[in-house]
């Protein structure tokens, strides 16, 4: 990682993960010695539906600030390439698939995960705004059972789609369906489009 600019403000300590699109690492922030998340995302603009994805998980992240259990994002960096972006987000010591895999939840962990997970829906779907990736890897975790769900770069505003906008090329041509399809809402994967809201609705 050689962003003299980023590195200015952040020590860098660990690299956590990486994956098609960006990688994160564990850092320090110089100012305030808070520990934070930083996911660079490589050539963030590189096509519009890269460039579509960035912009709407950052505006959407932006407009969510405040509500405990959905991440909370930082700061926002563009590269000295401007090719590439920093995304500073709090950080969170693991998710839900590494804990599922470590196999150390009890049931009143699972409730607690669920309700939060729930309350994080409601909110987003309060205002119209439906996630569309939810796994257990999008839903982070801290010592404390707090949970945060992250990752709104599939996100869909509902007005928005009703009047035929938000939709990039995977849309277009069902690449996020085939990846992401066991994920998907019933209705979505019955034919009903990308409403998930009901998943919601009928469990309050």
């Amino acid at each position: 990682m050689r962003a003299q600019h980023v590195l200015r403000k952040y020590d860098v300590t660990q690299k956590l993960g990486k994956g098609a699109y960006a990688v994160v690492f564990k850092a320090i922030n110089k100012k305030n010695k808070e520990t934070v998340a930083l996911k660079k995302i490589f050539d963030a603009f590189q096509n519009a539906t890269d460039a579509q994805r960035t912009f709407r998980e950052i505006m959407y992240l932006q407009g969510l600030t405040g509500h405990e259990n959905i991440i909370r994002l930082q700061n926002v960096l563009k590269a000295e390439n401007d090719k590439d972006i920093y995304l500073v987000f709090d950080y969170m010591e693991t998710d839900l698939h590494a804990v599922i895999r470590a196999n150390i939840l009890e049931p009143v962990h699972k409730q607690f995960i669920v309700y939060q997970t729930l309350k994080a829906l409601l909110y987003c779907h309060s205002g119209d705004l439906v996630h569309r990736d939810l796994k257990p890897s999008n839903l982070l975790l801290n010592e404390e059972c707090l949970c945060k769900v992250a990752d709104f770069g599939l996100a869909r505003s509902l007005k928005a789609m009703k009047l035929g906008e938000g939709i990039d090329n995977d849309a277009a041509n069902g690449v996020g369906n085939i990846i992401n399809s066991v994920l998907m809402a019933p209705t979505t994967v019955l034919g009903g489009g990308d409403d998930d809201t009901l998943v919601v609705s009928d469990l309050k």
